[in-house]
């Protein structure tokens, strides 16, 4: 949940995530799984006490849990699309995604969390479909990446920079559910006790 810049190549020490370490298949295992585990995560805490945790930010200028899901299942879909793009043309040039603007024109706030969750994880195989078939001479096209800055990028640093985006928002959304969740109070004893009294009174009385 830091509001630094993360990297986009080498180590992610937010995160964890190597640029560097790994194979493309081992890779997107990796993004397909971590996608179900946000999906799982706005799911459950939707469906707890206070269903609307998911919306809440953690601070003015964070991202709620249900912003940072539907965040990641775009990623998921333009970058899905831009396999497609650096496939069926010579010099790709990747639209920038505006990020920042979606999160107001898509009412990301607004958004059902169980629909984003299961959007979140069909998108994860769609472009884990994409991404498996690709042969080394595909993993290293260029196309022109606007993001952090305007610069030429293989298709094989797009399936891992996806890969991170995944892994970083993961620890996101992780990360905000535990700050504004409301915490799980277990009863006094005492008061257990007198539930548990007044149960077996209630079926005593019924015995009679």
């Amino acid at each position: 949940m830091s509001k630094q810049q993360p990297p986009v190549d080498g180590y992610c020490e937010q995160c964890g995530f190597n640029y560097d370490t790994g194979t493309l298949q081992g890779t997107v295992t990796l993004l397909v799984r971590q996608s179900a585990d946000c999906s799982m995560a706005l799911t459950k805490a939707a469906a707890g006490p206070d269903p609307n945790v998911v919306r809440l930010r953690p601070e003015p200028d964070v991202w709620s849990a249900i912003e940072y899901a539907c965040h990641v299942r775009d990623v998921l879909e333009v970058q899905r699309h831009r396999i497609a793009q650096c496939l069926a043309e010579d010099r790709p040039v990747y639209a920038p995604m505006d990020r920042t603007g979606r999160v107001k024109q898509e009412k990301y706030e607004n958004q059902d969390p169980m629909e984003v969750a299961a959007a979140l994880v069909r998108f994860a195989r769609e472009f884990g479909a994409a991404a498996r078939v690709l042969q080394p001479q595909e993993l290293g096209k260029l196309g022109l990446y606007n993001y952090p800055v305007r610069a030429p990028r293989t298709l094989g640093w797009i399936i891992r920079h996806t890969a991170h985006e995944i892994q970083h928002h993961r620890h996101d959304i992780l990360e905000i559910l535990a700050k504004v969740e409301p915490p799980i109070v277990p009863k006094p004893k005492v008061e257990e006790a007198v539930e548990a009294a007044e149960e077996a009174a209630d079926g005593a009385e019924v015995a009679d």
